[in-house]
C-alpha cells in the first residue's frame, strides 16, 4: 500500500516544484517577506518593553531574552502556518484552475495528494527558518541551546499532527464555502493572535487563554519552550496535553474534511 502511493506522492511533489521554479521571484520574496515580519515583530516587542532582557519576561515564562522567547515562538508558527496554508491554499489553487476534479479522480488516497502538495512547503519552510536563526544568531547575538532545540524536535512533531487536522478541517471548509478568502484571512489572523509567539498566553482574557489552548499552535510552543529551557522533565503535562488536543485535531480534521467533500460532490466540485 505504501508503495504504491509513493509514485503519486512524487508525482504531486515535482509538479509543485516546477511550478515554484516557474516563478523564481518567489524564492527571494518569501525570505524578505519572512525577514522583515519576524524582524519587525522583534523590534517591536523590544522596544515596547524598553529592553531585551526582562525580569517580568522572566518571572512569567522562565526565559529572561525576549529574542529567544520570540524567535521559538515564531519558528512554531511559521512551521504551523505551512500546513494551514499549505492544505488551504492548494485547494483553492486547484479550484481556480478547474483541475480539483480530475485530481480527486486520480487513483491515490486524499491524504497523499494533500501531503505531496504541502511536502514542498514544509522544506522550503524549514530552509527559511534555519537561514534566520543564523542570521538573528548575528544581528541579535541570540543566545539559544541548538543541541536542546534539537531534542524539542519529537515535540514539534506531535504539535504538527494536530497542526495537519486543523490543515485538513479549513481545506474541507474552502471546499465547502467555495469562498476562502475572508475565511481564510481571519483564521490566520487568529491563530497568530493566539499562537502565543510573541507574548506569553499569560497576559491574555481568561477567555482568549482558552481559545488559545484549544488550538494546537499555543500548546506546542509552550512545550518546546520549555523543553529547550529546562528539558523533558519539566514539560510533561506541556507534553501529555499536547498528544490529547493534537489527537483530537487529527480525528477531528479528518472527520470534518470528509464529510465537506462529501457535501461538495453532491453538487459538483465547481470551478471559480
Amino acid at each position: 500500500m505504501v508503495a504504491t502511493e509513493l509514485r503519486p506522492l512524487w508525482a504531486v511533489m515535482v509538479k509543485n516544484w516546477r511550478i515554484f521554479l516557474s516563478y523564481k521571484i518567489w524564492f527571494v520574496s518569501d525570505i524578505l517577506m519572512g525577514l522583515f515580519f519576524v524582524a519587525q515583530a522583534l523590534l517591536i516587542g523590544i522596544g515596547l518593553t524598553g529592553e531585551r532582557n526582562s525580569p517580568a519576561l522572566q518571572k512569567l515564562t522562565g526565559y529572561s531574552d525576549y529574542v529567544a522567547f520570540a524567535v521559538l515562538g515564531l519558528m512554531v508558527l511559521f512551521f504551523g502556518l505551512t500546513f494551514l496554508s499549505g492544505f488551504v491554499w492548494n485547494v483553492v489553487d486547484e479550484l481556480y484552475a478547474g483541475t480539483l476534479e480530475y485530481n480527486f479522480a486520480a487513483p491515490m488516497r486524499r491524504p497523499t495528494f494533500f501531503l505531496g502538495n504541502v511536502l514542498l512547503r514544509i522544506v522550503m519552510t524549514l530552509i527559511y527558518l534555519i537561514f534566520y536563526l543564523v542570521l538573528f544568531k548575528f544581528l541579535f547575538n541570540l543566545h539559544l541551546n541548538f543541541l536542546a532545540f534539537i531534542k524539542a524536535v519529537p515535540v514539534l512533531l506531535i504539535g504538527a499532527l494536530g497542526m495537519i487536522g486543523l490543515g485538513m478541517a479549513a481545506a474541507g471548509v474552502v471546499l465547502y464555502l467555495r469562498d476562502p478568502g475572508p475565511f481564510i484571512t481571519v483564521l490566520e489572523m487568529l491563530v497568530f493572535a493566539l499562537s502565543g509567539a510573541m507574548y506569553p498566553l499569560s497576559i491574555l482574557p481568561k477567555g482568549l487563554q482558552i481559545m488559545a489552548k484549544a488550538l494546537p499552535y499555543a500548546p506546542t510552543t509552550d512545550a518546546i519552550r520549555k523543553v529547550v529551557a529546562f528539558g523533558y522533565g519539566s514539560a510533561k503535562n506541556e507534553i501529555v496535553y499536547l498528544i490529547v488536543i493534537s489527537s483530537v485535531y487529527v480525528l477531528f480534521g479528518y472527520v470534518a474534511y470528509k464529510w465537506s467533500e462529501k457535501q461538495a460532490r453532491v453538487i459538483g466540485l465547481k470551478s471559480y
